[in-house]
């Protein structure tokens, strides 16, 4: 809950100091030794370990039925494990299993067409029926119709969030985000009351290519944070997947530049099955 430490900064200090209760125990002036550790974050985990009220967070998340689990825990995602720099907790509600480990990442605009709702909840129907976990961020258009194809299907499904889930965004995804639950679960890095704010988006993409095999993108303008997804996908070693549409929509522009640039064209559900080998 200190801002400025990520795993890597995190091993660093268990390293120097053996575990997290003899990190927060350390004076300031000996954090500053630690590599990558100057005075203002060796400031920052002194003050914040004195006024973050760690058993709040702790009742509040079991009040709304989550769970804490952190980067050691054998219940961590392996695949989201594997990425260069994974949370060092995950909030978790509901229940993400073994088999959910064969994934896709199903994204897009969040103003979008009647065609773009259409492909993307067929795409996640169809998939979610070949056991593929339907993972995106439960934003409204073509990520809450991806969500909806896998539930419809009764397959399995995963929303990343870019708030605390504490706070569920948006506000008419409520019941959207009940039914993932029971067909999956909803995740975040962010401590539970975090508000949505579009600094955490990006940084929440990572985390929804890192939980897939590959990303599928169903309509971007040239500027959507699909887009984002997509180079996160590309930069942790995974499948990029792109619909084609109209070419005179702005937003097949999106799709458009990611298949010019390399990514599969997907015209059918076994396109994608076929480049995954599954």
């Amino acid at each position: 809950m200190t801002k400025g430490i990520g795993i890597r900064t995190y091993k660093a200090l268990v390293e120097r100091f053996g575990s997290s209760e003899a990190i927060l125990d350390a004076p300031r002036a000996t954090l500053e030794t630690v590599p990558g550790i100057g005075p203002k974050l060796a400031n920052a985990i002194v003050e914040e370990s004195r006024t973050i009220d760690i058993a709040a967070e702790i009742h509040l998340a079991k009040e709304k039925g989550v769970q804490i689990l952190p980067y050691t825990s054998e219940q961590y995602p392996k695949h989201l494990k594997a990425i260069y720099d994974p949370p060092l907790v995950l909030y978790v509600k509901g229940n993400i299993l073994e088999a959910d480990i064969l994934a896709l990442a199903i994204v897009g605009a969040r103003r979008c067409t009647y065609y773009g709702l259409s492909q993307a909840e067929r795409f996640g129907r169809l998939l979610a029926q070949k056991g593929l976990c339907i993972v995106s961020g439960m934003a409204r258009g073509i990520d809450a119709a991806a969500h909806r194809g896998a539930i419809g299907s009764r397959g399995r499904t995963i929303a990343v969030l870019g708030c605390g889930l504490g706070v569920m965004y948006p506000r008419e995804n409520i019941e959207l985000a009940e039914q993932i639950v029971q067909h999956g679960a909803i995740v975040s890095e962010f401590p539970m009351n975090t508000p949505p704010d579009f600094r955490n988006f990006p940084p929440r993409n990572r985390l929804i290519s890192g939980l897939s095999l590959g990303v599928l993108v169903v309509e971007s303008s040239l500027k959507s944070g699909s887009l984002i997804t997509a180079q996160w996908a590309l930069e942790q070693g995974k499948e990029v997947f792109a619909i084609p549409g109209n070419i005179d929509n702005i937003y097949s522009r999106g799709t458009h530049k990611l298949i010019k640039e390399g990514a599969k064209l997907v015209e059918t559900a076994q396109h994608v099955l076929e480049e995954l080998g599954v």
